[in-house]
């Protein structure tokens, strides 16, 4: 039930910086990670904005894993550099990785760049290195070090 009350409200963090922003986007992203040397694979869907006004953007997404089967909630606060089609950015946010009895929960810190096509479609690639608290059900048993390669797509609204 804390999973469903979770995604639900990732994913309602993403639809209210889609609603209030002049520059929403929804999409998608392969995503390439590893954590202290296991690779986790996994496709991302996401929805935000670079804009929420103040200099500032937010994003909320959801990822499944494809090998191993995995599931990923995150949220990051995003800081783009400037305004224009090449638009790079930085950002801070967290992420939770639901690995069968394993729990790992991460501080993130995502860098990447976004090109706004002449159509409405952004394509991206971003570094996200995150540092993770692994636990399971005996309690917090540790630290790991992750990092994650994305290349997607959002679709500008």
């Amino acid at each position: 039930m804390g999973k469903r009350i979770a995604v639900f409200s990732l994913l309602c963090l993403g639809w209210m910086a889609f609603a209030q922003s002049a520059k929403p986007f929804a999409g998608a992203s392969l995503v390439f990670q590893w954590v202290e040397g296991t690779s986790l694979n996994s496709l991302m869907l996401q929805a935000g904005s670079y804009n929420l006004g103040g200099g500032f953007g937010a994003r909320a997404n959801v990822g499944i894993g494809l090998n191993p089967s995995f599931l990923e909630l995150g949220a990051d606060l995003l800081f783009p550099f400037g305004a224009g089609r090449l638009l790079p950015y930085g950002g801070l946010g967290g992420n939770w990785v639901g690995l069968g009895a394993i729990n790992f929960f991460g501080i993130r810190a995502p860098i990447g760049v976004n090109y706004s096509t002449a159509s409405d479609a952004g394509l991206f690639a971003e570094a996200v290195p995150t540092l993770y608290l692994a636990s399971d059900a005996t309690g917090i048993y540790g630290t790991a070090f992750g990092i994650q390669l994305r290349f997607g797509v959002n679709y500008l609204f």
